[in-house]
């Protein structure tokens, strides 16, 4: 897990990724301390207002989120029983984050067996 992590974190402008329950305890992470925790309990719940949301509109299960500022990104992606959560600065290429979060997140999901 913490390979994927750090696979995510050599893309450039990514200052911090995690992988978090969708209960937002954080299972691996790059970040450290009370910001970890943090990222990864508002990325939960986050992660299930909007799925609550896109479900009453009847578009199907979500997958990934991007969430930009002017600041940067923070991009959830489902990876089944897990949340991976990549935060970026706003020179970050977003489309390859987006990418790259998608074939982590098939990884991580085929690892644990719940995707």
């Amino acid at each position: 897990m913490e390979t994927v992590l750090q696979r995510l974190l050599e893309i450039d402008g990514v200052t911090g990724a995690l992988l978090v329950g969708k209960d937002g305890l954080v299972v691996a992470s790059t970040l450290e301390g009370e910001e970890e925790e943090f990222l990864g309990a508002m990325a939960a719940a986050c992660y299930d207002a909007s799925a609550r949301y896109i479900g009453q509109l009847g578009m199907g299960d979500v997958r990934h989120f991007i969430f930009e500022t002017p600041s940067g990104t923070i991009q959830i992606s489902d990876a089944g029983e897990l949340l991976l959560v990549v935060r970026s600065n706003s020179r970050a290429n977003i489309g390859r984050i987006r990418v790259e979060c998608g074939h982590a997140s098939l990884r991580l999901a085929e690892q644990i067996g719940s995707y």
